[in-house]
């Protein structure tokens, strides 16, 4: 199922979700194929035999545009799980990994690089951190 991000403003903004590291142990479940370097397909959480297309577009800035065909992003819904995992498939091909947080300040304090997860209004969007994998060297 396609989790249903409660806000973390209230009612009436409910485009942002509440349990962002929740969403990405979920999206980290989630089977995501990459199409091209700006769509993939992402299986549904909800039926086995469903996919979702999610579309990211890398700025300049730092801000990344992405969006999902599942019911909760097309009604403005915010890093939902699919587009969570196909942030996570790309950043793995690069050897990156990501997290998710709500405060900018919260990931401007992993001092490690910090992206903006854009939302259709301003304020809306999620910040996500990215940092280089690590290897391990046998002894």
């Amino acid at each position: 199922m396609c989790l249903k991000a409660q806000s973390s403003q209230g009612a009436k903004d409910n485009v942002k979700p509440k349990n962002l590291k929740r969403l990405q142990a979920q999206g980290k479940e989630l089977n995501a194929n990459i199409v091209n370097r700006h769509t993939l397909v992402v299986e549904s959480t909800s039926s086995p035999l469903a996919n979702h297309i999610v579309t990211v577009e890398y700025r300049a800035d730092g801000t990344i545009h992405a969006r999902c065909t599942c019911p909760w992003a097309l009604n403005g819904g915010v890093a939902c799980s699919h587009v969570i995992a196909a942030l996570e498939r790309l950043a793995n091909t690069k050897g990156r990994t990501l997290s998710f947080w709500h405060r900018k300040e919260d990931a401007e304090r992993q001092k490690h690089r910090v992206l903006y997860l854009e939302g259709l209004r301003d304020g809306e969007g999620v910040w996500i951190t990215s940092r280089g994998g690590h290897t391990f060297s046998e002894n």
